[in-house]
């Protein structure tokens, strides 16, 4: 299978040729242009010449193997005696030997140095039930491909279509993006998942949100909510864009593991397509004519990550609340309120999606306004009956454990017919 990666120059709206296009890395020590990060090797060397196949287009067509990801490098001189330019760019992975269509990768966490990263994967069909996978392995990889692992590493299979791997960051991990490549065989076809983490030791956002007990409780709170994070949508037409090249849908968060087919004037697309499964959004290499219309199968998430791990704070601070007031963290919780912080969760859940079912596009994933009607008189049973259990669980704190408090009470004792000062302030208004 051959796969055209290219470079387009233009000035003032017109292609222009530039003086010299290379693939090529910053440092030639690298030795390559192009490398296949799967099995470390070079596909191209260091320094291979690109010429210009029509004015202000550089291509180059290599072999791709299927469920593999490349690193391409390119150098770029605009003009002689200007300093050279680099472009990287991750190709991959492919999902079927017939199929060229390229992912993104999805955003799954920012982490510190000295500190250990939970990375997950979720393995779905395309209708959304959790299917287990063979042959499952994980490779990371820095953002100039050099791996992190060196021996083939393979993740904990936790439950029906769920892996975890634990990343043991050193306390000297340099700051930057990292690549996470997921292999594994579904229904006898080699399949991938490639997804993007940063590293970095002044990072501010919520480390907790991708790694520890927090993350065991939003893989939890999915169990509770998996048809809500797998959802199927057949053939919806997309909205284009001014440039007739990105194509955008309702929903985000679509699932690689699921797959998706793309449509061109109702025709599926094996090849010339990048897909965004973070934003819910493909683009073409060319674009297309404002007559063609672009439709997409796809599988979504409902819910995003933050949206979970808000719904699990909510819980928790009802849970602190409560008497005996307490000042509980995701982290040191007591496993016995762990139900209580799940079911009122979930039920906040519920209340978003019944919500969003008052509008339009949300309705259409139902069958329509009719049948979005049904289901909210389905999601409200259900947010009843956790809200009745939710309750009952609360109210079960109130008797305990107590902590254990002792009190010593010292007696003052007067002359006969005397009394305390502060007895006399009280009964006499003052000393």
């Amino acid at each position: 299978m051959e796969h055209t990666v290219f470079l387009e120059f233009e000035r003032e709206g017109q292609p222009i040729d530039v003086y010299s296009v290379k693939l090529a890395t910053e440092n030639p020590s690298d030795g390559y242009g192009i490398l296949d990060v799967t099995t470390r090797e070079t596909i191209v060397n260091w320094g291979h010449i690109v010429t210009s196949t029509t004015t202000g287009r550089y291509e180059y067509t290599f072999t791709v193997e299927n469920g593999h990801t490349y690193i391409v490098s390119w150098q770029v001189i605009g003009n002689a005696g200007d300093d050279p330019t680099y472009q990287t760019e991750h190709v991959g992975p492919f999902f079927s030997v017939d199929n060229e269509i390229r992912a993104c990768t999805s955003y799954t966490g920012t982490f510190l140095p000295d500190s250990t990263a939970t990375l997950m994967l979720k393995v779905t069909n395309f209708n959304g039930l959790p299917q287990n996978v063979s042959n499952a392995t994980i490779a990371i990889y820095d953002d100039f491909g050099t791996p992190q692992n060196l021996e083939i590493n393979v993740p904990l299979h936790v439950d029906t279509g769920f892996y975890v791997y634990d990343w043991e960051l050193a306390e000297d991990q340099p700051s930057g993006k990292y690549s996470i490549l997921w292999s594994y065989e579904a229904d006898g076809v080699d399949k991938s998942e490639v997804q993007n983490v940063v590293v970095s030791s002044e990072s501010t956002s919520e480390p907790e949100l991708y790694s520890g007990k927090a993350l065991e409780f939003r893989l939890a709170l999915e169990h509770h909510l998996t048809c809500a994070q797998s959802i199927p949508v057949y053939f919806e037409q997309a909205r284009p864009t001014r440039d007739l090249k990105t194509y955008k849908f309702t929903f985000p968060r679509w699932n690689q593991s699921a797959g998706m087919i793309v449509y061109k004037n109702q025709e599926p697309v094996n090849s010339g397509v990048t897909v965004d499964y973070f934003t819910g959004t493909i683009t073409f290499d060319s674009a297309l004519t404002a007559p063609e219309v672009v439709n997409a199968d796809y599988n979504f998430k409902w819910f995003s990550d933050e949206d979970l791990y808000r719904y699990l704070l909510n819980a928790l601070q009802t849970v602190n609340i409560y008497p005996p007031v307490s000042d509980y963290s995701l982290t040191d919780v007591p496993d016995r309120f762990i139900p209580v912080i799940l079911y009122g969760a979930a039920k906040d859940a519920l209340r978003h999606i019944m919500m969003c079912l008052q509008f339009q596009q949300p309705q259409q994933v139902f069958g329509g306004e009719e049948a979005a009607q049904r289901a909210f008189q389905g999601f409200e049973q259900l947010k009843q009956n956790y809200e009745k259990d939710w309750e009952k669980l609360l109210e079960q704190k109130k008797f305990g454990p107590y902590p254990m408090t002792r009190v010593t009470v010292t007696p003052e004792y007067t002359l006969p017919g005397g009394r305390s000062r502060w007895f006399r302030y009280l009964f006499k208004g003052g000393a």
